[in-house]
């Protein structure tokens, strides 16, 4: 038994994997606080299409399905059982999210599951197929995947590839961009039906990937409405995603997907324009939304993207008031400097 206990476990956390590879490739990082659910999900919705087939094909129930009995009336039983619950299992976990609809009626989202478990269910079958010929090329150059978590706002995906773009311009990398291979976009558009479902948000159904010359070797940049990617060599990916994560402004754009943590995005944002029209901000406003964030329940990337933006804040504020100084010292000292040449 320990042995078993062993194998399914190890399985669990390979086809976990899997699912987590698909929504990255296809779709992007999910929210951090869901991410262990999602999976789980996945792994759940892969297991049903094994076992739709179980019951057109009584005779594969024995691989599918462990320790059943050799009797076709309990195989078909079970198979079906299984592929009435499994789905609605899938449902049932969806309302369980920390990012759902909160109004969502519970009957209509556990009855959802079919299509979700059809439509994940299959993504992660596709895998088998996708993955390799998409990550072969990759493997075998030694490149390497890097992420960092957004959310663009609604019709601002363009608007976002635009500052991507500049960004990159900027630092003289001159990208190209280009669109998604087939596979991978027919995927992107499937998965973002289903997540959309589930979270109830308005995802741009938009993915475009931009490549980068860096010292010689190309760098692939990948905008998908919920994440930025970035393959290639680990040196130059990481030397381009420093400066995203720099330079990226939250003006058309979210760090983090939980609503609560994007109304200390916008408190931000406000404060930040305050800066930019050279008004003083409230500094108590300012440590309240830190003590916010602290007290969240945030990964640490991301929430590392949301306090950068609260040291760039506070970096243009002190500087604001320090140029403020310089400037009304150079007039005091301007003035007095009339008053004794008026004096002489």
């Amino acid at each position: 038994m320990p042995y078993i206990r062993i194998i399914m476990t190890a399985i669990a956390k390979t086809l976990s994997k899997v699912f987590s590879m698909a929504t990255l490739t296809f779709f992007g990082r999910l929210p951090t606080q869901d991410d262990a659910k999602m999976s789980f999900m996945g792994l759940v919705s892969l297991y049903w299409i094994y076992i739709v087939f179980s019951v057109i094909f009584p005779d594969l129930a024995g691989t599918f399905i462990p320790f059943i009995p050799d009797d076709e009336f309990i195989i078909r039983l079970v198979s079906i059982s299984l592929a009435v619950l499994l789905p609605m299992t899938v449902g049932y976990t969806s309302l369980k999210l920390e990012n759902r609809d909160p109004d969502a009626s519970t009957i209509k989202q556990i009855m959802m599951g079919f299509p979700y478990a059809g439509i994940l269910g299959s993504l992660s079958m596709l895998l088998i197929i996708v993955i390799p010929l998409v990550r072969l090329p990759r493997l075998l150059k030694m490149h390497t995947q890097e992420q960092f978590a957004i959310m663009i706002r609604k019709g601002k995906y363009d608007e976002v590839l635009d500052e991507v773009k500049d960004i990159l311009n900027d630092y003289d990398f001159e990208p190209e961009v280009h669109n998604p291979r087939k596979p991978v976009w027919y995927c992107f558009i499937s998965l973002s039906y289903v997540l959309e479902h589930i979270f109830n948000r308005k995802i741009a159904k938009k993915m475009k990937y931009l490549t980068v010359d860096v010292e010689g070797t190309q760098v692939e940049v990948t905008v998908h409405a919920t994440d930025i990617s970035l393959i290639g060599p680990k040196n130059e990916v990481l030397q381009v995603k420093h400066i995203l994560a720099e330079e990226i402004e939250p003006d058309n754009l979210y760090f983090s997907w939980d609503d609560s943590t994007q109304e200390i995005e916008e408190q931000i944002i406000d404060l930040k324009h305050q800066v930019e029209a050279g008004e003083n901000i409230n500094l108590d406003r300012l440590t309240d939304i830190t003590v916010k964030l602290r007290k969240s329940s945030l990964e640490n990337e991301d929430w590392d993207a949301i306090r950068r933006q609260i040291y760039k804040l506070e970096i243009d504020y002190y500087k604001k008031r320090t140029s403020a100084k310089s400037k009304s010292s150079l007039i005091n000292v301007s003035e007095k400097k009339s008053e004794a040449e008026v004096k002489e």
